[in-house]
């Protein structure tokens, strides 16, 4: 299957799922991420058009921003040298609605009604981002199910929505975009909002409840007049054989309004009224039950209404009877309020043995219960105290925690990071305050002041202790391997801190386990290997690795100018404080899939790796985080 070279280069094709006169869609597996995808390309002989380039990196760019749970993603966008855009999409696991409407016909109206609501809350949500979708219809809402089973929809395919910024009425060219059978008057010339997605809508959920259209016609241009000229077909003209209740028919028939002001003002409108006609709330249930009285050769009544007592007296009872033919009479005693005068309801029911009552206890004597009382607490005072003493001594035996925290922003031939100085100060806070670490903090250090430091720390270092070096600064990388720039960094590799460098200020320090948290471009060529889930005890065993922050690429330094993208993972999954002595690969993932998403709503791709120094004495330990 041939495919551009820049998606063969991070993709596997698994299969092309369709093709038309703008491009292919493929099925494809990210390599890095190991997750199925969505590819959608544009040809690259329309990306002389200008209107469908811009069209199509158009919905590259709504989509990222716009996250919801009912509307597929978008991950990533890209143009290609040949003028071949591409965009990486959610692969949603499930049928598109136009597929289920064809193979089972009209759907239950339970079904339609989830459909509607979940749809409406993805409209919501989209009108509410100032954009209008345009393409509301079976084939862009798909159907997946969550773990327990229920209906979950997802709405696709953001090529043709439009921004609402300014007001928007149809293409410069008087193009017409979307299904003529799901369109909105207004989408024919007139000014659209979010209306006219509730107006497809409607028709869809006309469609989904009787197989058929609310306007019909043997062209276009029939059907183009029926939409804007006449009223729509009934129900039972539609689908003679469905049963569609009147209160869901006034409601498709609002949706269907050709004046907008007619419709629903918004979709959080369209969506209560949904809720009341389809009769579909989040309602609990709240019952009562008693223990019933044993009877005696015959069954125990399951379902039983409750007697309803007034504080007046009265009473009024409602239960099932057993047999016409049953005339023994229970006669059950319902006491009032006090000095209210009692009250006797007859319940027909089988005969009943009243249980003898039980014999009254004798109070436990007082003193016995306090002194009791007492011994338990002390016990469990001891036994707590035991298990603080068992855990502390446990904990000890990981030895001292040192860190070297590194922050390089003021620098002189260099562009300046805003970011980088910050970061530094925040992890050596946690880490000292949260962490327990003893930690030298540098900042715009040059090339010599991070050496002498590492140094200095590798000489307190025990048998048993643990070191963290973090770098946040400017990375580059030459001949494939990643290096470190101080502040007194030039662009001719002066004061660069290489990877040997690093390596030769760690070469047989002491300490049992070593941890490199590298934020910088390129970082993930300082060193190669890869990093495996701890297996069995390896406590004792010595670690030598590395957390790179974007692979070997080039990284962002912010994406909200406050931190970096990856630190602010790391600083939030360290500040949850988890208890006990966790390693590093059961933290990481979650760093990683953070920066993930973060990095893909600031329009990039990022993904942080780990490594081993293997030649560094490496054992296949790992390094531990210990909260105070």
């Amino acid at each position: 299957m041939s495919v551009l070279p820049e998606i063969d280069s991070r993709f596997d094709v698994l299969e092309k799922l369709g093709e038309g006169g703008m491009g292919c869609v493929y099925k494809v597996r990210h390599r890095d991420l190991d997750e199925v995808q969505i590819v959608k390309t544009l040809q690259a002989h329309l990306s002389g058009n200008e209107g469908l380039r811009t069209r199509f990196i158009n919905e590259a760019r709504r989509g990222m921003r716009l996250r919801h749970p009912h509307i597929a993603g978008v991950h990533d966008f890209a143009v290609c040298a040949d003028g071949t855009g591409y965009i990486v999409m959610e692969f949603v696991q499930g049928h598109n609605l136009r597929d289920i409407l064809h193979a089972r016909g009209p759907l239950p109206a339970s079904m339609v009604g989830q459909i509607a609501i979940q749809t409406l809350d993805a409209l919501a949500y989209l009108h509410s981002e100032k954009f209008v979708h345009r393409d509301i219809s079976p084939d862009n809402l798909m159907m997946t199910t969550t773990g327990d089973g229920r209906v979950f929809i997802k709405l696709i395919d953001l090529g043709i929505s439009k921004s609402l910024e300014g007001g928007q009425t149809m293409t410069g060219t008087g193009q017409f975009l979307g299904k003529v059978s799901y369109a909105s008057p207004e989408q024919f010339g007139g000014e659209l909002d979010g209306r006219s997605d509730l107006y497809s809508l409607g028709v869809v959920l006309f469609n989904l409840l009787t197989n058929a259209f609310p306007f019909t016609g043997a062209n276009n241009r029939e059907l183009m007049t029926a939409l804007l000229f006449k009223p729509p077909r009934t129900f039972e003209e539609a689908a003679p054989g469905v049963h569609v209740a009147e209160a869901v028919q006034k409601v498709v028939y609002r949706a269907l309004e050709k004046d907008p002001n007619a419709r629903f003002r918004d979709a959080s409108e369209f969506c209560a009224a949904v809720e009341e006609a389809f009769d579909i709330h989040d309602i609990r249930t709240i019952s009562a039950t008693t223990r019933p009285a044993r009877t005696v050769d015959g069954p125990v009544p399951t379902q039983i209404d409750p007697t309803l007592v007034t504080s007046g007296g009265a009473t009024t009872s409602s239960a099932p009877t057993l047999s016409a033919t049953q005339t023994t009479v229970d006669k059950t005693v319902v006491s009032g309020t006090p000095g209210a005068p009692t009250v006797a309801s007859s319940i027909p029911g089988a005969p009943t043995l009243v249980e003898p009552l039980a014999p009254v206890a004798r109070p436990f004597p007082l003193r016995l219960t306090l002194i009791a009382a007492v011994t338990v607490l002390v016990l469990a005072v001891a036994l707590f105290a035991l298990w603080r003493q068992r855990q502390a001594a446990y904990l000890a035996s990981f030895g001292k925690f040192h860190a070297v925290v590194i922050g390089e922003g003021a620098y002189a031939k260099l562009e300046s990071l805003p970011t980088a100085v910050t970061d530094a100060r925040a992890v050596a806070q946690l880490l000292q305050r949260d962490y327990g670490f003893q930690v030298t903090l540098l900042e715009n250090a040059t090339m010599q002041q991070i050496l002498d430091a590492i140094r200095a720390t590798r000489k307190q270092l025990t048998a048993g202790d643990n070191l963290l070096l973090y770098y946040a600064g400017h990375g580059s990388i030459k001949n494939d391997l990643g290096y470190w720039q101080p502040v007194d960094a030039d662009l001719e590799m002066g004061n660069w801190i290489s990877p040997a460098a690093i390596k030769d200020v760690l070469l047989d320090h002491p300490a049992a386990r070593t941890l490199v948290i590298a934020d910088s471009c390129y970082s993930g060529a300082l060193v190669k290997g890869t990093l495996a889930k701890p297996t069995g005890d390896v406590k004792d065993k010595r670690s030598r690795l590395v957390i790179s922050s974007g692979g070997n690429a080039p990284i962002l330094d912010s994406a909200d100018g406050k931190s970096s993208i990856f630190t602010g993972a790391l600083l939030t999954i360290l500040a949850e404080k988890p208890r006990g002595a966790v390693d590093v690969q059961t933290l990481f993932p979650r760093i990683q899939e953070r920066v993930i998403d973060t990095a893909r709503r600031a329009g990039r791709d990022q993904v942080p790796m780990t490594a081993v120094m293997s030649e560094l004495g490496d054992e296949g330990g790992t390094f531990y985080f210990i909260a105070k």
